[in-house]
């Protein structure tokens, strides 16, 4: 079976390290493409023919630019350094015309036994099925209805003076989980602010990082279960407010975190 974020991130190679790729109409936002494919799109270009299989991604940040129209999509990586220890890769994403729209920067390590000295407790909250199911086609934004959302706190439309949500969440198509659609996933809490208002306003994300707390055979296990999205925001000011989120397995393990800072024009 062929799923719809990897049929959406096709890549072609004409060599020294450059791709072209296309937008996907199934992940358009408003404006653009989603957030969350962008980032997959460019962590892909760098897993996609990685030959050492011990190194997996620990760190990713991409810094959005300019929403890319609808077309043809280039993407050019660099790797500055491998290390015993880490590897270190930047991707950027362009348009035809050189116009930049996104770069990355992307740390990869091998994984050891070592001390674990911090895990945060999961919030207490009822399993998935449980919850009602989010009906994500009634957003006018495609990519929304490719994941299967189960909102606890912080439903659209409601108002919580904290920007608080917890939603249990997972590729609606039974894609099994990996670092492409922990990455996706990153980008997909509704925005603080529409959460602290109760209504939509024009937001734009300005950089996004992902911290990746999952091996491969880790989230392998998890498959396509629903994972918690545990979402919140410590400051909005000037026109920017912070987004941060934890990513725990059903077990209750922190699969990633990411943190995000995004622009908005909303009057006081």
């Amino acid at each position: 079976m062929t799923f719809t974020l990897d049929d959406s991130l096709g890549l072609e190679a004409p060599g020294n390290d450059t791709f072209r790729s296309q937008t996907d109409q199934r992940y358009w936002n408003m404006k653009g493409p989603y957030g969350g494919w962008i980032a997959a799109l460019l962590i892909k270009a760098v897993l996609h023919d990685l030959e050492d299989a011990r190194f997996e991604p620990i760190a990713l940040t991409v810094d959005f630019m300019k929403a890319p129209p609808e077309g043809p999509l280039i993407l050019r990586r660099t790797c500055d350094r491998v290390g015993r220890t880490a590897a270190f890769w930047r991707v950027m994403l362009e348009l035809p015309d050189g116009t930049p729209c996104a770069r990355a920067m992307l740390t990869l390590a091998p994984h050891r036994e070592t001390l674990i000295f911090s895990n945060p407790e999961m919030p207490d909250v009822p399993p998935a099925e449980a919850v009602e199911t989010f009906n994500g086609r009634m957003l006018p934004i495609n990519w929304a209805k490719l994941y299967e959302t189960r909102p606890i706190k912080g439903k659209m439309g409601d108002v919580t003076s904290d920007a608080h949500s917890l939603v249990w969440t997972r590729d609606a198509d039974g894609r099994p989980l990996d670092y492409l659609s922990i990455t996706a996933i990153a980008d997909s809490p509704f925005p603080r602010l529409f959460l602290a208002t109760g209504r939509p306003s024009n937001i734009s994300t300005i950089s996004m990082t992902v911290y990746f707390h999952s091996t491969t055979s880790e989230m392998a296990a998890i498959g396509n279960d629903s994972i918690l999205v545990d979402a919140r925001c410590e400051r909005s000011f000037g026109g920017f407010y912070d987004q941060h989120t934890r990513f725990y397995a059903r077990s209750g393990e922190t699969i990633a975190v990411s943190q995000q800072m995004v622009w908005y024009d909303r009057a006081p």
